[in-house]
């Protein structure tokens, strides 16, 4: 078997390409795939696999179609595209899980991240309609199941992933990316070049890509807290392919094109809530849960999980225990914050305990943090929210020097179950009269409850229905920090208020389909992959790529998903059977805080070196030096993010004007 995470890379030009630029590429994520490295490179005529000083002696010289024949292959005919890929083996490093890879007639050649987690059901179901193998890996049935089932075949893949499948004889190439964006894939079309990667800093290494800031992303970043909500992202002339869908390219007409390939089917009935029909939804969860993570523990190598002692994780933890049974050790990684609030520390312990998991921790703290901020701004490409970022960062390098290759996490488990504060709000909105006057009258009580939900809905809402220039005086107003952003760099992108309308919905699984769908969940992946790949790491998260647990709970009316008003109550529901009760009846929902506002206080003054007049075009800077002990003196213990992006923004600005 050859299942393996990794980082891939092309490049292609109708009028020729430098095999040297791809190179280039393929070492700025080195750290994605530190087990090996592949090339091919397409001519007119032919497609020739290359090997690199990093490519593992065993996969060179083979009998097979995709094996490099040497070294360095002498190429005298002109390149007009070319594959990389970097390779983290989790399963074995046999010479036929080598990529990139082709199909048995060499017609088709593709380069992969992610993972099939059925792609043995999928194997034997290609086998029957006549599809040949030399190898055992993933990798091989999705080159199979493109040459059988076409576009069609990304329907039939329950996993992570993005890939890119280059048709030699058509001289087209098609791209997909997995439904929900657990995987990255970035690309560009300037001058006549296409070019993709796992990673933005990958297309930075070419020449002819600068350093060039899109003021709207920087807009949405500081306003809205929005990260990669659109196609075009901080980096100018760099797209993003969004989740769920595919693109081609066409070396002939020179013609890229996008498109979604697949839509979320959403619930939207005021099904009133049935006892037994919940207890019929509890017993359907367990299963597809269960399943979901009996899939990701498929791996010839030890996995782990997070555990930060919330439900998700703790849940996670519980099935893996209930499938690897009580002989298999079982490997947990938890960020701890002694003597803080936000701190942990003691339910991720009873959760570990529980299930006689071996419990690693780390302790991030202000100093690491200041030590570590230009890596973790480098690993993640983009300015970053709040520090719960790091914390995910250390506890990733935690399962590095552990010697684990393999981490399940919860991520997802909030958007697909309804587990944040404001879900409450949305829950009621869709409701009758009746029935919201019922279940506003629990929890805090009627007057506290309406209070709230006002709140949320003019957050979400009610203000942007106001004119953009009003909803901006509004912003400063109400949000002091955005004083210090540049006037002038704030009057340009007002109209930026005007898409939040699209933002608006009616209900909870609206709601919640909006979070699943190319907006904060996927900006937590993002996070997720970029932490996890950077420590060599692969991260999988059931909650976030099942497409049957998802598609599931997606059909489940709201009425089940917060029954008296309780936040995730068909996931505790689900779950008593896995982890203790104490963990399932929570309600102090902490999410992944670090200290946040005390780190700031801390480190700000380490900082102010950073804002020079280079940030001049979007922060008022002459204001935030002379204001600088006010600005990062945040007043509460409660981390909004609102403070912190400073910081990481001009730390982003820095490294990349270097």
């Amino acid at each position: 078997n050859s299942i393996l995470m990794c980082g891939i890379a092309g490049l292609f030009s109708p009028e020729g390409i430098s095999s040297e630029h791809l190179k280039r590429m393929s070492k700025t994520i080195a750290h994605r795939g530190p087990d090996g490295e592949g090339f091919v490179f397409f001519t007119e005529q032919r497609a020739i696999p290359q090997a690199s000083d990093e490519t593992s002696e065993n996969c060179i010289g083979q009998s097979i179609a995709w094996s490099p024949t040497s070294r360095e292959t002498e190429i005298s005919e002109k390149i007009y595209g070319g594959f990389a890929h970097r390779r983290l083996s989790i399963i074995d490093l046999a010479a036929t899980g080598h990529q990139p890879m082709c199909s048995i007639d060499g017609r088709f050649w593709i380069t992969f991240n992610g993972e099939i987690y059925n792609y043995l059901e999928l194997r034997e179901e290609l086998q029957n309609l006549g599809a040949r193998f030399i190898s055992q890996s993933d990798t091989e049935v999705v080159l199979n199941a493109y040459h059988y089932w076409g576009e069609a075949c990304q329907h039939r893949f329950n996993g992570m992933w993005a890939f890119a499948i280059y048709d030699q004889d058509q001289k087209t190439l098609f791209a997909s990316r997995d439904r929900f964006g657990v995987k990255p894939f970035y690309y560009t079309h300037l001058e006549n070049r296409f070019a993709f990667a796992s990673e933005q800093k990958a297309l930075l290494a070419l020449p002819w890509i600068p350093f060039q800031v899109n003021q709207e992303a920087v807009f949405d970043y500081f306003l809205f807290s929005q990260i990669e909500y659109q196609a075009a992202g901080f980096f100018e002339g760099i797209l993003e392919l969004p989740a769920g869908h595919s693109l081609t390219y066409s070396i002939n007409n020179r013609n890229v094109s996008a498109k979604p390939w697949y839509a979320l089917k959403v619930n939207e009935s005021d099904e009133p809530f049935d006892k037994s029909q919940n207890d019929k939804h509890i017993s359907r969860i367990q299963e597809l849960l269960s399943d979901a993570v009996r899939l990701r523990l498929r791996a010839d190598v030890p996995v782990g999980s997070c555990l930060s002692g919330g439900l998700d994780s703790s849940a996670i933890v519980g099935w893996m225990r209930k499938h690897l049974g009580d002989s298999n050790p079982l490997h947990v990684y938890t960020a701890e914050f002694p003597g803080n609030s936000v701190d942990e520390g003691k339910w991720a312990k009873l959760m570990a305990q529980s299930v006689n998991a071996i419990q690693h921790t780390v302790l991030p703290d202000a100093e690491s943090l200041l030590r570590d901020m230009e890596a973790l701004t480098y690993c993640q490409d983009v300015p970053i929210w709040s520090t719960s970022t790091y914390a995910q960062f250390r506890v990733m390098q935690a399962v590095k020097e552990s010697g684990i290759k393999v981490v399940l996490d919860g991520q997802g488990g909030d958007e697909l179950f309804g587990g944040y504060d404001p879900h409450r709000s949305f829950y009621w909105k869709g409701l009758s009269s009746r029935d919201k006057l019922r279940e506003m009258n629990g929890g805090n009580g009627f007057i506290q409850n309406l209070k709230f939900h006002f709140h949320q809905q003019a957050r979400f809402d009610y203000v942007f229905r106001l004119p953009a220039g009003l909803n901006l005086r509004f912003q400063k107003n109400f949000f002091n920090e955005h004083q210090f952003l540049n006037q002038e760099f704030l009057n340009n992108n007002v109209k930026r208020f005007n898409n939040q309308r699209l933002y608006q919905q009616q209900n909870l699984n609206n709601r919640l389909a909006f979070e699943m769908q190319n907006t904060s969940l996927k900006g937590y992946l993002k996070c997720e992959d970029r932490c996890a790949m950077w420590h060599g790491i692969e991260s999988r998260t059931p909650f976030a790529d099942d497409v049957n647990l998802i598609e599931y709970l997606f059909s489940v009316p709201a009425s089940y998903k917060m029954h008296g008003s309780q936040l995730k109550s068909l996931l505790r529901d689900s779950s008593n059977q896995v982890i203790p009760e104490a963990i399932k009846k929570r309600s102090d929902k902490q999410g992944y805080t670090t200290p946040n506002n005390a780190w700031i206080r801390k480190l700000a003054p380490e900082f102010k070196h950073y804002f020079t007049d280079a940030l001049e075009p979007y922060l008022d800077v002459k204001k935030i030096n002379y204001e600088f002990g006010n600005l990062f003196n945040p007043s509460s213990e409660i981390d909004t993010g609102r403070i912190f992006k400073f910081l990481s923004f001009a730390v982003w600005m820095r490294i990349h004007q270097k």
